[in-house]
């Protein structure tokens, strides 16, 4: 494990968003994930105001003094996250969509590089799953971590919010136009099951298509083991603490922070 020693600390307040009827058949695994992990310390769940499940679908998890439920309108990704931040009372917050599943102790781990690296911002890699959740294939999140496995200072999302005009791609556009200012690290351990279903939000876009792709190709029998080994291979001798910068995003911006990171790193 390349987290030595775990920082047991609960300072972290997770953001869940189901904002759809669609994350309802998958939204008490990413609950009950999620009130396991050792560091959270807050859940708050957005959902949509007029939602009339979520208590059957929760059951017992409703109870969880630390889940807190906050019903808002309709609204795109970004403006949701933004609202949630006037929930969240710990120091670090922790990004989850209502479909997808943190693997065993996730924040703990980012928490304790956290702690190590003294950055704003820890991501992680993740597998890709099938609709049914069974992993299917590792994958490569060189450039830009899936928001399910951010973890940032609380101070810094209130200082820096996602664009809310964006129906799309807010994680993207926040991720490049605070470059150079908020101190971000990779944790390149699979911390994170993002979940692959044909009527999700993103499911039309080439990221997403491509990802779509493989797990169709690895429900195949027998095709499945060698997409998983081969994408394991291929994570195995790439992963880095680092993450690199897309050419397509234009001119990176430079500060000592970024020097400062790679020194750390190593």
């Amino acid at each position: 494990m390349l987290c030595e020693q775990k920082c047991n600390i609960q300072d972290v307040a997770a953001v869940i968003t189901a904002m759809t009827d669609r994350e309802q058949p998958f939204l008490r695994d990413t609950v009950e994930a999620v009130i396991s992990d050792p560091s959270i310390a807050q859940v708050i769940l957005c959902i949509e105001e007029k939602n009339n499940w979520v208590e059957i679908t929760l059951g017992s998890l409703i109870a969880d003094p630390r889940l807190e439920i906050a019903r808002m309108p309709l609204a795109p990704p970004g403006a949701v996250r933004n609202q949630a931040l006037n929930y969240v009372q710990m120091k670090w917050v922790a990004y989850c969509d209502g479909d997808d599943v943190w693997c065993q102790e996730k924040t703990l781990i980012q928490r304790t590089y956290a702690n190590n690296l003294r950055c704003d911002f820890v991501g992680a890699d993740h597998y890709l799953t099938n609709e049914k959740g069974s992993i299917r294939a590792f994958a490569m999140a060189r450039y830009l971590p899936m928001p399910s496995s951010w973890m940032v200072r609380t101070e810094t999302m209130k200082q820096h919010p996602f664009n809310e005009s964006l129906d799309q791609g807010s994680d993207g556009e926040w991720w490049v136009r605070t470059t150079g200012i908020v101190h971000k690290v990779r944790c390149p351990e699979m911390l994170l099951r993002y979940r692959i279903r044909s009527n999700s939000v993103s499911a039309n876009t080439p990221s997403m298509r491509g990802k779509a792709r493989i797990v169709t190709l690895a429900n195949i029998p027998g095709l499945g083991a060698i997409i998983f080994f081969v994408t394991w291979f291929i994570w195995l001798f790439t992963r880095k603490k680092t993450y690199i910068w897309y050419r397509g995003w234009g001119q990176q911006p430079y500060n000592n922070t970024d020097q400062e990171m790679r020194n750390q790193c190593g």
